[in-house]
């Protein structure tokens, strides 16, 4: 009995630790494609659609410039990038406060006296959905200002003040808004996480193709090598306490440390640039990082930019190299198949059971990586009981004899 649970711990490390390279992956591709900014500006876009389904045609241009305002974007240069990298410059949060106030902002006409600006189609759609008065609130207020005016007879700035929060309170546009808030950014995180989910189960494919990863060899292997179960199940502990850093990292940790790198290695040049702000993805980063460069007219700013670049490729390498070292030095166990049958669908053939195992490794590995080390968890706390209730190896025979 100890000997089958044995066969399904070391099993599970492998998985853990296959699934532990999947999450690193997908981390990278949610700071790579800034997936928290575009789910963030989709839930803006249906909030204002719903709002106001005038809106409509202009609520992607209005999202875009509300999560590109420099009040919340992540990114300092909300121009700077072409529109195939727009979503490097979104915000990754908003809260409904921020939201109201930037909205009101967008729709304000130019006061006088100040520069002219260009204002766009959606500028004055904004400001005419935010004029619009809900039916019933208005209906109150016609009756409530002839009072306040009578009141304020002979101070007409102070009736000003009055009806402004009272103008705001009965806009249609604002308070379906904050009515609708929430259950939005609910299903923003919903769909940011089928999207992270999507990713997992694309990344658990392709690795188990590309390391031929059968299920059903690795367990008759596992079943027969008891040297292969007690190296796997003696690193459980080394592996499980690299999935706790890698699982409690947040996506975008890497271009931060990476930024904190190339300042720390140029103190005399890189020493005056602003504090280092949230960096949710590389190339909000990379933004921060030129516009830094230009704002304190640093000499020679592509040499940085390039020094930044190499850094951002040694963290994917320092990530990946990390994890496989792990894998390969501490579990003893090779996961790319050596000699690399060329092609690689070689291995299928002649038995297609090669094949069906790879896809039950995908299976389980799209499971994500902590559901297997729950399981470590749980097996490891097995595992001790299970093994003092295992009579000792020979004591059946013994007493058969006699």
């Amino acid at each position: 009995m100890l000997e089958h649970l044995d066969t399904i711990f070391a099993f599970a490390v492998i998985l853990a630790g296959v699934s532990l390279l999947v999450t690193v992956l997908v981390q990278l591709a949610e700071a790579f494609l800034a997936l928290r900014g575009s789910n963030l500006r989709w839930g803006i876009r249906t909030l204002l659609t719903d709002a106001d389904p005038l809106l409509g045609p202009y609520a992607e241009a209005i999202a875009e410039g509300v999560l590109h305002h420099p009040l919340i974007s992540d990114s300092t240069m909300s121009t700077a990038l072409p529109r195939l990298f727009s979503r490097w410059r979104l915000a990754t949060t908003i809260h409904k406060d921020e939201l109201m106030e930037i909205l009101r902002a967008l729709a304000q006409a130019p006061s006088a006296g100040a520069p002219p600006r260009t204002v766009q189609a959606w500028q004055v759609a904004l400001q005419k959905s935010f004029d619009r008065l809900a039916p019933a609130p208005a209906g109150q207020l016609l009756l409530a200002v002839p009072k306040l005016k009578a009141v304020f007879a002979d101070d007409p700035d102070q009736l000003a003040l009055v009806l402004a929060p009272l103008l705001s309170a009965a806009a249609e546009v604002p308070s379906n808004i904050e009515r609708w808030f929430d259950p939005v950014m609910d299903r923003v995180s919903q769909r940011f996480t089928q999207h992270a989910r999507l990713w997992t189960v694309i990344f658990s494919v392709l690795l188990a193709l590309a390391l031929h990863l059968d299920s059903f060899q690795l367990l008759t292997q596992l079943s027969t090598d008891s040297e292969l179960r007690a190296r796997l199940i003696s690193s459980a502990d080394a592996l499980t306490h690299t999935a706790d850093e890698t699982l409690a990292r947040p996506a975008g940790s890497l271009p931060g440390e990476a930024m904190k790198k190339l300042i720390a290695a140029h103190p005399a040049e890189l020493g005056a640039l602003d504090p280092l702000p949230n960096l949710p993805d590389f190339g909000a980063a990379r933004t921060w990082l030129t516009a830094q460069l230009r704002d304190h007219a640093i000499a020679a700013p592509e040499t940085y930019l390039h020094e930044y670049d190499a850094l951002i490729e040694e963290s994917f390498r320092g990530s990946l190299a990390g994890l496989r070292s792990l894998l390969d030095d501490k579990l003893k166990f090779r996961l790319v198949p050596d000699p690399y049958p060329v092609p690689f669908y070689n291995y299928w053939t002649p038995s297609w059971l090669h094949l069906w195992g790879v896809i039950a490794s995908a299976a389980l590995l799209s499971l994500g990586a902590p559901f297997w080390f729950n399981v470590l968890k749980t097996l490891g706390s097995l595992r001790p009981s299970l093994a003092r209730k295992e009579p000792p190896q020979g004591t059946e025979n013994t007493g058969a004899s006699r």
